[in-house]
């Protein structure tokens, strides 16, 4: 402690003094005052120490939770569908939604949607040229009339300078160059368009051959719809579910079958067609329930154990007992997550006590199966709409209508909002009383660093004087002792 070495050295020079070690007497009258403010401080910074730490394992807890609701939140999640074609040669699945009802669908298909493809002049390099050096343009129509100019610059009038230029185009086409022979020595521009009838496309120039051969019957584009001649022409797929007939223009059909995305590869002979099998899968669902129920009584047991003063767990056993009010309002929040009603109706299906999610007398959740299995097999729609308000990713700012699971999710928001949510504000406010709590111990051991200074000076003048009084008896005893010889 400040000014011990030179005080020592003060005390080590005195003779005859108390006896007694003054520095000892100084630590233990500084103990006195010490220990009691030193333990008080202690006890309080343990405390709010162990409070952060408990609010930590309820935020957690409660992220479980939250996790288990988002698992229940999209429709197409809640209850997966599994769908299958018996002939996938004509007729494939690509994809099946929750939302794709059970059942048995015949589909049969007669055309595929095909693209418009038509085929140029043959030339004998890719970069021969097509207009003596000069650049050029082509004009290419769609089927209603619209024409995009495709610019192709000096010295790229050749066939990959045309290709280049109409990939680089916003025309609604691609082109490709394709080597015909295996010299390599003929080359032919192809151009394709987009399946579907009404994307046909014509190609013209100013040049001498006005089409680049692009629409003659003696390059092979002998086939004609609607005065334009191409090799291939565009198509729409026609096709029959369950004996309505059906004309798309693309062989990928999302709006045939609800929720079942067809991929149409094949076509059928009379009378016959693919059969699309859909059946409804609730493992997932059951199982994410199963979970949500875990998790809320593992929320509800950390609960008690912090709220416990007379818990075994060494760390976080009762460290919230006298805060009454933060036990209250989680119990109020999670109890309110699992047991309110949906903010969207379906039917007979308002909450998760519809579905086998109960409480029990003790306060626990507990997944009835039977019961789950009986709601499923009569509305699972229902159940759907429910808990996911029948969307998939939404958010929750759109104001769209909100299913059970984002309801429950808001509820918990509420305390684990990283900003100012209740664990946040009562993390931040104990680790501010933390912080004085340390510095507190701080300033305590400057204060009794200076009372034990003050302590050993005081004693070491008080030593001093002894000294100085021992000293002064000895000179007198020596005295007295000598006038009683003078006689002598």
């Amino acid at each position: 402690m400040s000014g011990e070495n030179s005080i020592s050295s003060t005390v080590a020079s005195l003779t005859g003094g108390s006896g007694i070690d003054i520095r000892k007497l100084a630590e233990d009258l500084t103990d006195v005052e010490r220990k009691p403010a030193e333990e008080r401080l202690t006890n309080l910074r343990d405390q709010e120490s162990a409070q952060i730490s408990a609010y930590a394992v309820l935020k957690f807890n409660v992220e479980e939770l939250i996790t288990r609701f988002e698992a229940l939140d999209d429709a197409s999640e809640v209850l997966a569908s599994k769908a299958s074609s018996s002939d996938t040669t004509k007729v494939e699945i690509s994809n099946a939604l929750g939302s794709a009802n059970s059942g048995n669908h015949a589909v049969s298909v007669s055309s595929l949607a095909q693209q418009q493809s038509n085929v140029s002049n043959l030339y004998s390099s890719a970069s021969q040229s097509l207009n003596g050096g000069a650049g050029f343009t082509l004009s290419i129509t769609d089927s209603l009339g619209a024409a995009t100019t495709v610019a192709v610059s000096d010295g790229s009038d050749t066939p990959e300078g045309v290709v280049a230029a109409i990939n680089a185009s916003n025309a609604d086409v691609s082109a490709s160059l394709l080597t015909t022979d295996a010299d390599s020595s003929q080359f032919r521009i192809v151009m394709n368009g987009n399946p579907g009838a009404s994307n046909t496309f014509g190609v013209s120039s100013k040049l001498t051959d006005s089409d680049l051969g692009f629409h003659d019957v003696s390059n092979g584009n002998s086939q004609q719809a609607d005065g334009i001649y191409a090799q291939q022409l565009a198509t729409n797929s026609v096709f029959s579910v369950n004996g309505v007939s059906l004309e798309r223009t693309s062989n990928t059909v999302t709006d045939a079958v609800e929720g079942v995305t067809l991929l149409l590869k094949g076509t059928h002979g009379t009378g016959s067609s693919a059969t699309v099998t859909i059946e409804k899968s609730i493992e997932t669902l059951k199982s994410s329930l199963s979970d949500l129920v875990q998790s809320y009584n593992a929320t509800r047991y950390a609960l008690s154990e912090i709220a416990d003063p007379d818990s075994a767990d060494q760390d976080v056993g009762g460290a919230l007992a006298s805060d009454f009010a933060t036990i209250r309002h989680v119990r109020s929040v999670i109890y309110k997550a699992v047991t309110q009603d949906s903010s969207t109706a379906s039917g007979s299906i308002s909450a998760l006590r519809d579905i086998g999610v109960e409480l029990t007398k003790a306060g626990d959740l507990q997944f009835d199966e039977k019961k789950f299995d009986a709601a499923l097999s009569t509305s699972a729609n229902d159940v759907a709409l429910m808990l996911s308000a029948g969307s998939d990713n939404q958010s929750k700012y759109d104001g769209q209508p909100q299913g059970l699971a984002r309801d429950a999710m808001a509820s918990l928001d509420t305390l684990n909002d990283s900003v100012d949510g209740l664990f946040a504000t009562r993390t931040e406010s104990s680790r501010r009383q933390l912080f004085a709590y340390e510095q507190d111990l701080e300033d305590l051991e400057t204060k009794m660093s200076a009372l034990y200074d003050r302590y050993v000076s005081q004693f070491t003048i008080m030593e001093a004087l002894v000294s100085q009084l021992n000293s002064t008896r000895t000179s007198l005893t020596e005295t007295w002792a000598n006038m009683g010889n003078f006689d002598r």
